[in-house]
């Protein structure tokens, strides 16, 4: 049994006339009567009552027909569907993230996906970037945003903005009526540890304390950088973030920038070699999304 079978036995049942039906599929009558009864020996069963001057569905033929007009309907859609997945223009897509990258351009990213493909639809997952490592690497995300370099051979990665440190200050903190900070101002402070790479994965705070000429006071707090910053609220010390981290803005926090801080680069990760294609289409847009958001500075 051929699927050009079941069209043709479709639109003789539509025309319940041979000569109207070839005439209709591009074909001359005998070998669509051929293809017919082909069709009916495979099925086993008589399709249509034929006499000289009528052609009439049996009762197999006409719940047959009624099965099939519906499904084959659909098939076109079902075969467009399947083309527009093979091209990344349909399907899903999981997006691994952390809390600082979902307060950057992400979100910005996100709405511009959605507005170029909108068949596709984006599951976010927010998670460390160990979890974003693991996940990818066991395929049960997609794509990651996170702080670059990552040194996996099997990922592969594409730089999308890079963003300065800012310091997270209680409200009433003696430093926070300046506009503007060094890390030296910074010598006789607790810093809340926010995870075990520090400042938000660009290097330990140690490291960029030392280069600005003092030992750090550090107090490992937490591995959610969220929870840092509530805590330097209450007062427990300060904090230093990623400056997208000034859209996330509680009421007894201040931030200010830093002249002399280091920077990291935030990029799309994903799985080499056997990526989806909408990876390829997602990374477009980002990039996108951020050659506009740095035209606008």
């Amino acid at each position: 049994m051929e699927l050009r079978q079941l069209r043709y036995f479709v639109v003789v049942a539509e025309e319940l006339h041979f000569s109207r039906a070839a005439a209709r599929l591009n074909m001359s009558q005998p070998p669509l009567s051929q293809q017919i009864k082909a069709l009916e020996a495979d099925i086993g069963a008589t399709l249509f009552h034929r006499t000289k001057r009528s052609v009439a569905l049996t009762a197999a033929g006409r719940d047959l027909y009624e099965q099939l007009g519906p499904w084959l309907a659909g098939l076109g859609d079902i075969v467009g569907r399947a083309r527009r997945i093979a091209k990344g223009e349909e399907g899903q897509l999981s997006v691994a993230c952390s809390f600082s990258t979902t307060q950057a351009l992400l979100p910005q990213i996100i709405r511009n996906f959605r507005d170029s493909y909108p068949k596709i639809t984006l599951r976010l997952r927010e998670m460390q970037i160990e979890q974003q490592l693991e996940s990818l690497a066991r395929g049960l995300v997609d794509i990651g945003i996170m702080r670059l370099p990552v040194d996996e051979s099997h990922l592969m990665t594409a730089p999308l903005y890079d963003e300065a440190l800012m310091v997270a200050l209680p409200l009433h903190h003696p430093l926070a009526a300046r506009k503007h900070l060094s890390l030296i101002d910074l010598k006789d402070e607790v810093f809340l540890k926010a995870s075990r790479n520090s400042a938000a994965l660009f290097e330990s705070i140690q490291s960029i304390c030392r280069r600005a000429g003092f030992e750090a006071t550090v107090t490992d707090v937490s591995s959610n950088l969220n929870t840092a910053v509530g805590l330097v609220g209450v007062g427990m010390g300060i904090a230093l973030v990623p400056e997208s981290m000034r859209w996330a803005k509680p009421s007894q926090i201040v931030y200010r920038p830093l002249r002399d801080s280091p920077r990291s680069t935030v990029g799309a990760v994903w799985r080499r070699g056997d990526a989806p294609p909408a990876i390829a289409l997602f990374v477009d847009v980002a990039n996108k999304t951020a050659v506009a958001s740095q035209a606008k500075r």
